[in-house]
């Protein structure tokens, strides 16, 4: 059986964790693409592959052609590959979009390669520019199981199923016209999540309390809480007055924030208020 192999185009934060976890699983990557960033270039010799900086240069005779390049990025990728003269039957090219589906991928489509969309359900910070090799930030990889939202034709749906397994994740199809309420729910789980408790913290320091007990007491109650929804479900362990429907706590609560931050006031309200219908 021929030793799976792939090709990354991206390697960026989405990017280079799937690649490791890919060669961690026996995968050989024969290539990457990138801006030419130094970043990239680490992530081509971690992989100990060729790197190149132009879509021309890319070379692949069979396996998974990871697209793993920003979303408004994918179509032109498309087009551009679909210039090169590769065996594209024996290839499956996969993006990592959670909004899109393979419709961005339909030039290789017609010239006969499986096409997916593989995105995985997770966080992937950047860190900004200024990350050093083999740090904490370099290294970050993900301590919870990815679940990979899926779509495809048949055969880039099994190629979606083969890389997913090889990063130790679990498969949900999720079909191209709910792919955008999908990668919604994902920013309500991570981006928003982040807005919440980056509000907390803005009105512990306003009233006085340093940024290192803030964080302390922000993070703790967060992750105490996330473990016990995690633990017991969420209606077991919801707290707080709009759980108990105490429309005068929310009302004070409201009015003290509005004087530190009337834009964190009406998120406050207006999620109490969504709170209370879904306990009344």
């Amino acid at each position: 059986m021929a030793k799976s192999q792939f090709y990354l185009i991206g390697p960026g934060a989405v990017g280079k964790v799937l690649a490791r976890r890919l060669q961690k699983s026996g995968w050989t990557c024969v290539g990457v693409c990138g801006r030419g960033s130094a970043a990239g270039r680490r992530v081509a010799k971690e992989l100990d592959a060729p790197y190149v900086t132009s879509l021309k240069e890319v070379r692949l005779s069979q396996g998974i052609l990871l697209l793993s390049v920003g979303t408004g990025q994918i179509s032109s990728v498309a087009r551009e590959l679909a210039a090169i003269p590769l065996n594209w039957p024996r290839i499956s090219v996969l993006h990592n979009s959670g909004t899109l589906d393979t419709k961005p991928l339909a030039p290789l489509e017609m010239l006969g390669a499986a096409v997916g969309a593989c995105h995985p359900f997770m966080t992937f910070p950047r860190f900004g520019s200024t990350v050093r090799s083999g740090s904490k930030e370099d290294d970050y990889d993900p301590a919870f199981p990815l679940v990979f939202g899926i779509d495809g034709n048949v055969k880039g749906l099994a190629a979606c199923r083969k890389v997913t397994k090889a990063c130790n994740g679990v498969a949900v199809e999720v079909r191209g016209k709910d792919r955008i309420a999908y990668h919604a729910a994902a920013v309500l789980a991570c981006t928003l999540l982040g807005a919440n408790i980056a509000m907390a913290l803005d009105i512990l320091r306003k009233i006085g309390i340093s940024e290192k007990q803030a964080k302390t007491a922000v993070m703790a109650i967060a992750q105490e809480t996330l473990a016990n929804f995690s633990e017991y479900g969420i209606d077991r362990s919801w707290t707080g007055p709009a759980v108990r429907g105490d429309t005068r706590t929310i009302k004070a609560h409201a009015a003290a924030i509005r004087k530190l931050n009337p834009g964190t006031a009406k998120v406050y309200k207006l999620l109490s208020d969504w709170v209370m219908k879904q306990k009344g």
